[in-house]
């Protein structure tokens, strides 16, 4: 009897969790789409109707349970209006303008939540159909979409810990705090949207001549350059705030706005109010002290409801927490004897998030532990060849077999890809879908950057043994979890600085794949027999596509894309596919 997780917003995607709380399937529609971020929200624009067929497909029980990660519409309705008129009642009454911008009069103005819920639902449940399955019948439940991200303490192994959400908005929140005790999330406190970080976030990355809910990673690495300056930070304490009497963040960002209930939102006034306040400084310095703002507030957050607690570990989900500086800087707090950083952080882990709250809820028990991501589509040898055959490669010969090949095309200098098994839930790329190189020449990720056609402003991420781990970084106790899943920072050691150059960045920390044989045995083989090959004792890892586009999902994806980056060498599956000179000189 599985569980069906929908989600048909940003990040659109599906998940399916058996009756014994395995984790079968979990995939974002961007994969199929090939449209980065897929967002299923505009009336125009497909729903996750691909995910879910395939989740469908990957089921070996009865569906007997839809979970959509959208608070049901009373409920949000009900929140998102008392939301708005408080914001009036407490003197932000030009909100109440917007009737007049978007031609509505003031009762159709308050049913916009509403409304616009229902909608959601309406395609949720149509995206169903269209994968296959008839839901008239079947229970369908509603998981908020916060507690859908705090939805990852129930998949973490760890049976009691304090769970933090915060990313943009979601249901007319911005964040959420609640107490894990085995199958249960108590809720704590609520982060209106009001005080998104996330928004604040990303009003900066826009301000820097970046672009939204897309390059905030950029903004995270070129705070390495820069220095935080002293009297924007004031400003931006002015800004964003924690409260200590209310347990939570508040913000003035969006203060004037002239903005309906949820979900209208003016992106535009957030960034216009930004680019005020970091007008003539440098971008690098504005990233920096957009950083520290971030982590000054969010520590402060946490680490009250630690003490309120009395918890020793830490669980975070939500867009805020793909910032791995950040996440490092939370595990070095004192209190925290391990953090759990959930693998798909950002809105792509709505869909599992509300499968696993709904298997919570039937079943009275948690879903197992969350321990591999290869959770999307997986192919056929010979069908995934014939792909890279139509673009020109060759099947050569690999008799020890594809990971030792790999392992010899880099000792060599090849820049190689991977493409085994699943194709990997959340923003990671952890082997399955893989651009390696040798990381131990500086030089290399400035070409990897031109192959890829790349910004060179990203760094690149070292692929090792988790047995070489603790002599190449410091500080990974706390992160055992997260180090698997690539999904926090770690100070290097001198040992990383020197044997890793192409995979450290500019503050000398790196992000690290920690591998572990029992867990990945052939990808555990390749960096073993690389080592053995050449002394060093990781690789870069960088996921398998090109600039702006999604990672690869299909073997005509993966192909295509190998082809326009000039990589020559690809292992698919069990075999090893070369192409052009590489090929011919591989067959002598």
């Amino acid at each position: 009897m599985a569980i069906l997780g929908v989600y048909e917003g940003h990040n659109a995607g599906a998940a399916l969790i058996s009756s014994d709380g395995t984790v079968e399937a979990a995939v974002e529609e961007e994969r199929f789409s090939r449209i980065k971020n897929h967002d299923a929200r505009p009336p125009d624009a497909p729903g996750p109707v691909n995910s879910v067929a395939w989740c469908l497909a990957a089921a070996t029980e009865e569906v007997t349970a839809i979970a959509i990660g959208l608070e049901e519409p009373e409920a949000l309705h009900r929140r998102a209006v008392n939301t708005f008129l408080d914001l009036v009642a407490a003197g932000e009454r030009q909100r109440l303008d917007r009737r007049h911008q978007l031609g509505l009069d003031a009762h159709d103005l308050l049913q916009m939540p509403l409304v616009t819920q229902r909608a959601r639902v309406a395609k949720a449940l149509r995206t169903v159909e269209e994968a296959g399955l008839d839901p008239a019948g079947i229970p369908t439940m509603f998981v908020p979409h916060h507690t859908c991200h705090a939805a990852a303490f129930l998949l973490a192994p760890v049976d009691a810990a304090l769970v933090v959400t915060l990313d943009g908005k979601g249901d007319d929140l911005s964040g959420s705090v609640h107490d894990g005790h085995g199958h249960r999330l108590d809720l704590v406190a609520e982060v209106p949207t009001e005080a998104s970080l996330g928004h604040l976030y990303s009003a900066a990355t826009v301000a820097c001549g970046l672009r939204p809910q897309r390059d905030e990673g950029k903004l995270t690495a070129m705070a390495a350059s820069g220095t935080p300056d002293a009297r924007l930070l004031q400003r931006l304490s002015a800004v964003m705030r924690f409260d200590p009497a209310a347990g939570v963040p508040r913000g003035t960002l969006g203060a004037g706005i002239v903005q309906g209930p949820y979900p209208d939102r003016l992106p535009g006034f957030h960034n216009e109010r930004m680019a005020k306040l970091i007008a003539g400084l440098d971008p690098c310095d504005v990233a920096a002290t957009v950083q520290e703002i971030l982590e000054q507030v969010v520590v402060a957050f946490v680490e009250h409801h630690l003490r309120r607690s009395g918890a020793s570990a830490l669980v975070v989900s939500g867009g805020v927490f793909a910032n791995v500086t950040l996440n490092r800087r939370l595990a070095g707090l004192p209190a925290v004897q391990e953090l759990h950083v959930h693998p798909g952080m950002t809105d792509c882990g709505i869909a599992l998030g509300a499968a696993a709250a709904v298997h919570a809820r039937i079943a009275g028990a948690r879903p197992r532990p969350l321990s591999r991501v290869d959770l999307g589509p997986s192919f056929a040898d010979d069908a995934a060849a014939a792909a890279f055959r139509d673009q020109g490669y060759e099947v050569v010969p690999a008799a020890e077999g594809p990971e030792r090949a790999l392992a010899a095309a880099l000792a060599g200098g090849q820049v190689v890809a991977r493409f085994a098994g699943g194709c990997e839930y959340g923003p990671r790329a952890l082997g399955h879908r893989s651009v390696l190189a040798a990381a131990g020449d500086p030089s290399v990720a400035a070409a990897l950057n031109d192959r890829l056609r790349r910004s060179h402003v990203m760094p690149f991420a070292p692929v090792v043994s988790a047995a070489d781990a603790p002599g190449l970084f410091d500080g990974l106790e706390p992160v055992a979890g997260p180090t698997r899943f690539m999904t926090t920072s770690v100070r290097c050691r001198p040992e990383a600085l020197a044997a890793l150059p192409a995979a450290v960045h500019l503050d000398g920390t790196a992000r690290p794949q920690l591998v572990h044989p029992g867990e990945n045995p052939r990808l555990a083989l390749l960096l073993e027999e690389y080592r053995r090959r050449t002394g060093r004792p990781g690789l870069v890892n960088t996921s398998f596509n090109l600039h702006d586009e999604p990672i690869v999902c299909t073997p005509a994806d993966a192909a295509r894309s190998a082809r326009a980056a000039g990589i020559a060498v690809v292992q698919v599956g069990d075999l090893v596919c070369a192409y052009g000179a590489e090929s011919r000189s591989r067959s002598r």
